[in-house]
């Protein structure tokens, strides 16, 4: 080639690379609707309005359209782009022929109308899945800088923001594939799913990772003749009550579980989720079992077995917003909040702390449907002995109906104080059982209601604190000595018994005596349960009867004033009363 002729070539090749290099104006012709149309078929999208149309050959050919407004036919999803670009394959634009493989919508808002009785993110995603399954192929979609708005009746009900998303290229009967990045409700996430488009059994895949939620699913998912996912499944998340909150779901009972983690074999129904083989770990105690998730009439329900080597019960109470047993609160008992979704939970586990109390061979359970709250201790092993208990509240035309049972039996008073302070100065084998039952609308009408009865044995016991024995002694000796420093010391006794009647909030007591080998101390009186104030009058006698020795035990129940009557010492029946002086 001569130097003139290499010149030549070389000037027509710049002079194309500048001619593909730069954006060319279209005007709305032929080429936009080719372009328009390929757009629909690739992706099911309807392009409307189109204000500039631009294409340029190098690097790559493609097809810009500037402020472009979109729509799908059935009226599901419609929005518009900053700019929609389309890149198009060079060996079929060389034939003269317009495709393209890939499309990306710059600053695109999304609206997409879901039904207005929708619940879930799953009913929400279920018409833009449905509206891709029944395209046969799809161009790649990169979605960048995007907003999806959900309304319901023309009202926004979701808002999903930073949206940058890819959805892979997919041929006839090959699953659709997409990741990317989007904030939701104020958090950042990354996910990524797989879906399979064709029937029969077929991979499906699922991972989101946000501050809240860490979740893997590969399973499969079976065709239209038998719609079910299944496959193992891991989930974790430093606090329940907050991704359920993420999800527009208040649970109060939710609120007693902190951070959670679970891994099982799932098997997702149309509104039911089956977890085998689960495993799940609440703050670090691990429990095994089953569980299941259904939904029906709007309510959630819950239900499974599960069973583990321990449990902190008290950790779980702790957390639940229980309100403080107040009569002069005038707040409604608020049941429904309480009984808002359904459960049927049992727990077993080998081990299990409840507000210091070590248990043993625990099974609890709970069960809720609207209206009905029930929950108790079906048996647990308690220092020696043996604990169970009950609570129903129900919903009545009085308010709340509430029963109460509790019992324990052979329980070593001594031992359990080790781990319960309040019960330190007392000491013995003891026994108790509590029957309660009241209506009401506030705790006030409540307790004023209650009825029942208590009663409370123990034997072969010790009470610190005071030395009944010693002072009963000294009061024979010298009765204006008897109130010197008598609140020390010990007193072992044989049999401590007490049986009181409950009626309308004010329990009354019918018996009770602590006796030993030496005395008999007996205890009369009443304590209000709304005001919870104590008012009752004792007694410590020799076994034959004399001297007598007057105490008093008044005022608040957490904090009472014990002490002897220092008005008088009681003689022997038939005496005057002997004055005591400090």
């Amino acid at each position: 080639m001569t130097r003139r002729a290499a010149i030549i070539a070389f000037s027509l090749v710049v002079a194309v690379g500048l001619l593909g290099l730069r954006s060319w104006d279209v005007a709305l012709g032929r080429i936009q609707r080719v372009v328009v149309g390929a757009i629909e078929e690739r992706t099911g999208i309807v392009v409307g309005a189109v204000e500039r149309a631009e294409i340029a050959l190098l690097p790559l050919p493609r097809i810009s359209l500037s402020q472009v407004g979109f729509s799908r036919r059935d009226g599901a999803l419609s929005g518009e782009a900053v700019r929609v670009r389309a890149h198009l394959r060079l060996l079929p634009l060389l034939s003269g022929r317009i495709s393209f493989d890939r499309v990306d919508l710059i600053a695109p808002q999304i609206d997409i109308v879901i039904p207005a009785a929708s619940e879930g993110v799953s009913e929400w995603l279920a018409a833009p899945l449905a509206a891709l399954e029944r395209l046969r192929s799809q161009s790649k979609i990169v979605i960048s800088a995007g907003s999806v708005f959900l309304r319901a009746d023309g009202a926004i009900r979701s808002t999903v923001r930073d949206l940058d998303l890819v959805i892979d290229e997919r041929g006839p009967g090959e699953p659709l594939a997409l990741a990317g990045s989007l904030n939701w409700r104020g958090v950042p996430t990354e996910v990524s799913l797989l879906w399979p488009m064709a029937g029969g059994s077929t991979k499906a895949a699922l991972s989101a990772t946000s501050s809240l939620l860490k979740l893997r699913f590969e399973g499969t998912r079976a065709g239209p003749g038998e719609p079910m996912i299944s496959g193992p499944l891991a989930l974790s998340t430093p606090s329940l009550t907050g991704l359920l909150g993420w999800f527009s779901t208040q649970s109060r009972l939710a609120s007693a579980l902190g951070a959670l983690t679970l891994s099982a074999d799932i098997q997702v129904k149309p509104r039911e989720v089956s977890f085998n083989n689960a495993v799940v770990s609440l703050d670090g105690d691990r429990l095994d079992g089953v569980v299941k998730l259904a939904q029906a009439d709007g309510r959630f329900a819950l239900s499974g077995t599960l069973a583990g080597a321990k449990l902190d019960l008290g950790r779980l109470v702790d957390r639940l917003p229980i309100p403080a047993v107040d009569a002069a609160d005038p707040s409604p008992l608020d049941l429904d909040a309480w009984t808002a979704h359904d459960i049927d939970l049992r727990v077993s586990v080998d081990a299990a702390r409840l507000e210091g109390a070590r248990l043993t061979d625990v099974a609890i359970y709970l069960l809720v449907k609207k209206g009905r709250f029930e929950t108790g201790l079906i048996r647990a092993g308690a220092y020696g002995g043996s604990l169970k208990s009950r609570l129903l509240a129900s919903a009545a035309p009085a308010g709340v109906d509430v029963k109460l049972q509790a019992g324990l039996d052979k329980v070593n008073i001594g031992q359990a104080a080790s781990d319960l302070p309040q019960l330190a100065r007392l000491s013995g084998i003891g026994s108790l059982q509590l029957v309660l039952d009241g209506a009401g609308r506030s705790f006030d009408a409540l307790i004023g209601s209650l009825t029942g009865k208590v009663n409370l044995a123990l034997r072969q016991g010790e009470l610190s604190g005071i030395a009944l024995g010693e002072l009963l002694r000294r009061a024979e000796r010298n009765p204006a000595q008897a109130l010197r420093d008598w609140r020390h010391g010990k007193t072992p006794f044989e049999t401590l018994t007490a049986n009181a009647g409950i009626a309308n909030g004010l329990l009354v007591l019918t018996e009770a005596q602590m006796s030993g080998q030496n005395y008999r101390f007996n205890l009369t009186g009443s304590a209000s349960l709304s005001t919870r104030i104590l008012d009752m009058a004792a007694s410590l006698s020799s076994p034959n009867g004399t001297p007598k020795l007057p105490f008093l035990l008044r005022g608040p129940l957490d904090a009472p004033v014990f002490d002897i009557a220092a008005d008088a010492l009681l003689s022997p029946a038939g005496a005057s009363p002997i004055p005591l002086t400090r």
